[in-house]
């Protein structure tokens, strides 16, 4: 598992049936929420990368003109 993948698992996580914040968010968006949630540096050139890998753990995705959105909940 690599270091992106473990710090996603500590944040956002898969649309939960009961959860109140559901949001449909780019792999963008999901590296700069991730990117207010640790003092690391995340790269940028990995969000094609780190887009397979939503895709790899089966998050539910749609096709959007803003490219493609990933269903997550926030968790604060």
């Amino acid at each position: 598992m690599s270091p992106l993948e473990q710090l996603f698992h500590c944040y956002p996580s898969p649309l939960d049936e009961e959860a109140e914040e559901r949001k449909w968010m780019t792999s963008m968006q999901i590296l700069n929420y991730l990117q207010t949630k640790t003092r690391d540096r995340l790269a940028i050139n990995k969000v094609a990368q780190f887009g397979r890998m939503l895709q790899k753990l089966s998050i539910p995705s749609r096709k959007s003109y803003r490219g493609t959105l990933y269903h997550l909940v926030r968790i604060e």
